[in-house]
Order: structure tokens, then C-alpha cells, then sequence
């Protein structure tokens, strides 16, 4: 299997989750943004084709699906604080097919505002020319989930995961770390749950959701509530290796 971790520098982001009104946010991007945005970058690369963009989109999106271990094979991992707030975004359209010079419109929106997040990609085995593809792919991801939300990838790289016990450093399905989660405290160890459901794939036709454990815990200070990595995780049998630290992540049974 291949890893291609990718580090992405933020002022902030905005994963929408299904709500009314107020479009608030998931505290990490899903599975589906994190595959739209290297979509995107396989599209800039190889040029459009397909009868309109949601027709390139998922032909871009089926091809990432076939080639990760699993359709919900992708991690993250915060590297600092998160603070999730919420304002009143407006938006004008000028630019649009269609506008008229007028026409905006106004939503209160949530966003998350952090400086790095660690993003995984768990493939199976590449060779060198898919290798090169999805590296450059990843280095022109420029947004995550909502317009607004723009990024920067400052590094990627492949790396390979070894079997290590280590902390749990990446969200994965609830479903799979249940049972380790179940085992930490029974062994009379502490745990933070944090759950959130997401779409492992955008939406382009059938939407598959599933609930994600998030290895993060709630902070106070004062009046601003924050989101940091916990150390009350479950141990995995997998980690990877980067600047030093060793970050346990899921890895699908092959």
C-alpha cells in the first residue's frame, strides 16, 4: 500500500454539514471534500473530459475511489488548535452565468479557523507514473469544501506505514475503532469520544454518510471554545513516521 500524506496550510475552512438556516460546519473536512479537492488537481493536470463539469468531477472522484484501499481510506490529522465561529458571509454572483449586476445573497455560515491540517490518502500499490500523478495532484489543492475556503498545500509526500501499536492520530470510521475504543476502557484506560457523521463520497447521485471518530477533545477558554488532538485515544496497529513523530492511523484490512 502507498500513503500520500499531504500538509495543508489554512487561514480557515468550512465543510458544510446538512442544516437549515445556519450552514454549520464539521470540525475536520470529509472524505468527500478532501476527494473533490484531489479531483480537482487531477483535472487541472489532465484537462476536462466529459459533457459537463459534474460529469468530469465524478469520473475524477470514481477514479480516486478505485484506486484508495477503501472508499472511506482517507484520514486527518490537526496539527494545531482549531476554533470554530460562525459570521454572516455575503456573497456577490456578478460573475456568474446569468447574473444580473445585482444579485448577491447572504448566509450565516460556520468556519473553522486552524493553521495545518494532515491529510491521508491510504492507496493500494501505485506504480511510479500513478505515484507522480496523485503527488502533483495534491500539490495543487487550493480549497477544501466551501469557495471561501482556501488552501494551500505546502508539502506531500508517499510514505509507508509500519505495524507499530501508537496512538490514534487520524479520524476513522467509529465502526472500526469501536471495538479498540471498547478495549482501552475496559483495560481501565481513559478515552474522549467525538463523533461526526460525514459523506465518505460527493453527492452525485446516492449519498453515502458514516460516522467518524475524531480523535480531538473540547477546550474553554474563556468565551472561546476550541478543538485540539487528545491524548485519550485508542492505540491502532498502524503508524507512520514525520518529522519525527509517530502518528498511528486506520488502515483498512486489505
Amino acid at each position: 500500500m502507498d500513503v500520500l500524506l499531504v500538509r495543508l496550510r489554512f487561514p480557515f475552512y468550512s465543510v458544510a454539514r446538512r442544516s437549515f438556516q445556519v450552514r454549520t460546519s464539521l470540525i475536520l473536512p470529509a472524505p468527500s471534500a478532501l476527494k473533490g479537492a484531489l479531483a480537482r488537481g487531477l483535472v487541472l493536470l489532465r484537462g476536462a473530459d466529459g459533457e459537463n463539469l459534474d460529469d468530469v468531477a465524478r469520473k475524477a472522484v470514481e477514479e480516486i475511489d478505485g484506486k484508495l484501499i477503501d472508499a472511506r481510506a482517507i484520514g486527518v490529522a490537526p496539527l494545531t488548535p482549531m476554533v470554530k465561529t460562525a459570521f454572516l458571509l455575503k456573497r456577490l454572483r456578478n460573475l456568474e452565468k446569468g447574473s444580473k449586476p445585482e444579485k448577491d445573497d447572504a448566509m450565516r455560515r460556520e468556519y473553522i479557523f486552524t493553521k495545518e491540517l494532515l491529510v491521508a490518502y491510504i492507496f493500494k500499490d501505485l506504480d511510479e507514473e500513478e505515484k507522480n500523478l496523485y503527488l502533483r495532484a495534491a500539490m495543487l489543492i487550493d480549497t477544501i469544501g466551501d469557495t471561501e475556503s482556501l488552501s494551500t498545500a505546502v508539502w506531500a509526500g508517499f510514505v509507508t506505514p509500519v505495524k507499530k501499536s501508537t496512538p490514534l492520530a487520524f479520524y476513522a470510521p467509529y465502526g472500526e475503532i469501536s471495538k479498540v475504543l471498547t478495549k482501552k476502557v475496559q483495560d481501565g484506560g481513559a478515552v474522549r469520544i467525538h463523533t461526526e457523521t460525514m459523506l465518505v463520497s460527493p453527492d452525485y447521485g446516492s449519498r453515502r454518510e458514516e460516522v467518524f471518530y475524531l480523535p480531538v477533545e473540547e477546550k474553554r477558554r474563556k468565551r472561546v471554545v476550541y478543538y485540539e488532538r487528545t491524548a485519550k485515544v485508542p492505540d491502532v496497529e498502524r503508524a507512520i513516521k514525520l518529522d519525527g513523530e509517530v502518528l498511528g492511523i486506520w488502515i483498512p484490512e486489505s
